[in-house]
């Protein structure tokens, strides 16, 4: 449970980094995104944990990636409808999020 934390707490660092560099600095904008990832993040853990008892999918990083990319639209269409924004700039934020944290988790994973 701990580790689950961790990379929660992870994901949620590098997203509202992201968040921040694409110039979006209110504290609604922060809360958006800290809510928008207490839905996806618990989500994908709770489908891939479920999953590594019923091996509905394979567990291989095309499988990862493609549930990236759910999560990614998924979201895109969150931050689009919290944020009142415009489509197309929330799915490239999403993108950037979702990218750069499935990107640094893979590096964490691997090298440390």
């Amino acid at each position: 449970m701990t580790s689950y934390f961790l990379t929660l707490i992870f994901t949620l660092l590098i997203e509202l980094f992201i968040i921040y560099l694409f110039g979006y600095r209110t504290k609604k904008v922060f809360i958006i995104g800290i809510c928008v990832n207490l839905i996806t993040h618990p989500t994908f853990y709770y489908f891939l944990w479920i999953n590594s008892f019923f091996a509905f999918i394979p567990h291989n990083y095309f499988t990862l990636i493609t549930l990236e990319i759910i999560i990614t639209f998924t979201e895109s269409f969150l931050l689009y409808y919290a944020m009142n924004k415009k489509y197309w700039p929330m799915l490239k934020l999403s993108i950037v999020m979702n990218t750069a944290s499935f990107l640094i988790g893979l590096f964490i994973i691997r090298f440390l």
